[in-house]
């Protein structure tokens, strides 16, 4: 028991002070407050904090003390999200954004009386978004009304936001993306969203029996959440079950429901029916040997089935010049900046796409004098490189002047939050798969550097093995 330094309890201490408030006699001692014999219980925490009174004058305290030392401003607070959750008596109905929609059309401040310091605060928030990331007046406008509709919904006020209710704001029309952003960087969002991984899992396993679907995806937790291992990308996993499924659905289907009743002779049956060769081969085995292999070292399985399986090496390609030159000459003449930039980019220094896709503004500005520094590697631009990227600069500049994206390449959706260029948009802007762009101009450098090896490692950021593959073509 916590004890004061007039060796009373807090609770004897409350007794007093309740006494000495009712009758206003400031004298009263703690055995007059407790002669009656019974105490009142109380919460901790359960009511307002009483403040001391200001011991200054009236005047001093609305002028202020000159003496006294200046008062440093007062910081703006921070709302962090509420830790506990409101529990319901009976189930609530499905939630609705339409319902909140016109709720706040009713009443836009219906929020506020629920958290008014929360709606403030985070209604400065995104203002202050806004301006940072070159919203307009409109884009502003939408989302503070889908924020109202998203706080309207909540059953514990202070919350952090569902990411499944603001995908449902896109039936209105309303900017989901930038909100989901906004909401992200202020650490005032759920993600309940399935992931893609394992909505492709239900896609691919679906029609399989117990204890099957069970062991994949366990397996499928143990590659992407490994404890001994590195884990895998969803790619990675995506890859593997596709190849996999090409012979464990046709064992399904024949009535094998456990992965531990099959045998290898099943295994080497079901690859013979399939008729498989080259790649596709290859990969198939390996994706079946992986299942089997983590399974049973993760004790799933007693016995490995596809230990000795073999499935050869996979088809053996020889990288080749680009068979049509006129496209990617209009594509470098064209008079869009950024199809012009990119496609001297692939064309002249070989990037990936990955690469110019988390290019930033400044290794572009930081190029136009020096090199352009990537991951593991440094490019000295060519001519050519350099007036098309100083074109596309002076369009960034003019078409989204106060875009806070930092990335190189933006449009006119990425040009409102700060994620780079989507996949599917930068493909369209070169006239041929990336990957024959990159042969075509390693091969090239391979003729001119007369097979040197090192060389094409240094320039193109390439392996030994990788850079001798294309040696070879050179010769041939």
């Amino acid at each position: 028991m916590v004890v004061n330094p007039d060796a009373v309890c807090r609770l004897c201490w409350l007794q007093r002070a309740r006494l000495r408030r009712t009758t206003g006699d400031r004298t009263v001692s703690y055995a007059q407050a407790l002669h009656s014999g019974w105490i009142q219980l109380s919460f901790a925490g359960g009511g307002p904090q009483e403040r001391r009174p200001d011991p200054r004058r009236p005047h001093e305290r609305r002028r202020g003390r000159t003496d006294a030392a200046p008062v440093r401003p007062r910081q703006a607070a921070v709302v962090a999200p509420v830790v506990h959750r409101q529990l319901t008596l009976f189930p609530s109905p499905p939630r609705d954004i339409a319902a909140a929609l016109h709720a706040a059309a009713a009443a836009p401040a219906s929020d506020s009386a629920r958290h008014p310091a929360l709606s403030a605060w985070l209604g400065k928030r995104l203002t202050d978004w806004a301006a940072v990331h070159g919203w307009s007046r409109a884009t502003l406008g939408r989302a503070r009304s889908g924020l109202r509709m998203l706080l309207a919904v909540q059953d514990t006020p202070g919350a952090p936001i569902k990411a499944t209710w603001i995908e449902q704001l896109a039936q209105f029309r309303l900017p989901t993306r930038l909100l989901h952003e906004f909401l992200t960087a202020h650490s005032f969002i759920e993600d309940d969203r399935t992931p893609a991984i394992e909505s492709f899992f239900a896609r691919i396993t679906d029609g399989l029996p117990e204890p099957m679907t069970g062991q994949l995806a366990t397996w499928m937790s143990l590659r992407l959440k490994p404890s001994r291992s590195r884990p895998r990308t969803t790619d990675t996993v995506r890859h593997q079950l596709r190849h996999a499924m090409t012979v464990l659905a046709p064992l399904a289907a024949a009535g094998v429901h456990d992965l531990a009743d099959i045998t290898p002779l099943q295994l080497r049956a079901c690859l013979g029916a399939a008729r498989l060769t080259g790649t596709e081969l290859c990969h198939t085995v390996s994706a079946v040997r992986i299942v089997f292999t983590v399974l049973h070292a993760h004790g799933v399985l007693d016995r490995n089935p596809a230990m000795k399986l073999r499935g050869g090496s996979p088809a053996y390609t020889i990288p080749l010049p680009a068979a049509d030159l006129a496209p990617i000459r209009q594509s470098l003449a064209s008079p869009e900046p950024a199809r012009a930039a990119i496609t001297a980019l692939l064309v002249f220094h070989a990037l990936r796409a990955g690469e110019i896709r988390r290019l930033t503004l400044e290794d572009a500005l930081a190029a136009q004098t020096g090199p352009l520094r990537l991951p593991g590697r440094t490019v000295l631009l060519a001519e050519p490189v350099r007036v098309r990227l100083a074109a596309y600069l002076a369009h960034r500049r003019h078409r989204w002047p106060a875009t806070a994206n930092p990335h190189l390449f933006i449009t006119q959706r990425s040009a409102l939050s700060t994620t780079p260029v989507s996949r599917s948009w930068l493909f369209r802007q070169y006239p041929a798969s990336a990957h024959v762009l990159r042969s075509d101009r390693i091969v090239d450098e391979v003729r001119a550097a007369d097979g040197d090896a090192l060389l094409i490692c240094e320039l193109f950021g390439l392996g030994i093995k990788a850079a001798t593959r294309y040696t070879a073509a050179g010769r041939q």
